[in-house]
């Protein structure tokens, strides 16, 4: 029998935990309703296409004022992922997905939560890929409203 354990960083989305790989966040933000628009945040004068995803998983809304931005990086590529709450650091034991979850796109595995509930375990590089082919056409929109507010 072989386990495999990976680092991992809790969040919330529309009510599910899901673990993302921990050597793959870059850090978290903070962000208030008004600063999300597009699927591009401006972080430090530069665009980052996200995701939110509660939409990409149809998940239910939970209105907030705050929602937070896991800044994820695979090789050069960097993207956010919106969620609603930032749970923080665990330890998981990496569970294949049954055939109900093998198809949905975005996810390499489930693991158990201390508590009993299942966490899902996010495919960031699939993910980052989706963000990249997506919202190209959103990052370039903001680039030349940046360059035509600075001119």
């Amino acid at each position: 029998l072989t386990l495999a354990i990976i680092a991992g960083f809790q969040v919330v989305v529309g009510g599910a935990v899901f673990v993302i790989p921990l050597d793959l966040v870059v850090e978290c933000i903070n962000l208030s309703s008004h600063q999300v628009h597009n699927n591009v945040v401006t972080l430090r004068d530069e665009p980052l296409p996200f995701i939110p995803l509660r939409e990409l998983f149809d998940l239910p809304q939970r209105e907030s004022a705050r929602k937070s931005l896991v800044i994820v990086q695979y090789g050069p590529l960097r993207a956010g992922l919106l969620v609603d709450n930032l749970l923080g650091e665990c330890q998981a034991v990496i569970k294949p997905l049954g055939k109900l979850f093998s198809k949905v796109k975005g996810l390499s595995g489930s693991t158990i939560l201390g508590d009993g509930r299942v966490a899902l375990i996010l495919d960031v590089p699939h993910l980052i890929a989706h963000t990249g082919r997506m919202e190209q056409a959103d990052v370039r929109r903001t680039e030349s409203r940046m360059s035509a507010a600075n001119d």
